[in-house]
């Protein structure tokens, strides 16, 4: 039987980069939602407040999605660590 701990060690590999990935989309949409909170929606005009808007949805959507994606990996350690 052929042995596969380099191909075991490639595939935790390619997990860790994909966690971190989700890391840095997680702390860019925070970043991005501060930032965008320093606009003040009476002093800009409604299309532009509803772009505003349309941004911070996605953003907030991108965000919740990561960190489910990390509570996974979390999850997934935890029940290695059992």
């Amino acid at each position: 039987m052929a042995d596969r701990r380099p191909e075991k060690a490639c595939e935790q590999a390619c997990e860790s980069l994909k966690q971190q990935d989700y890391e840095v989309a997680v702390k860019h949409c925070t970043e991005a939602l501060l930032s965008l909170s320093q606009y003040p929606p009476a002093h800009l005009p409604e299309p532009c407040q509803a772009e505003l808007d349309r941004i911070k949805i996605e953003t907030l959507l991108y965000r919740i999605a990561s960190f489910l994606q990390l509570k996974k990996y979390g999850q997934a350690d935890e029940d290695c660590r059992h």
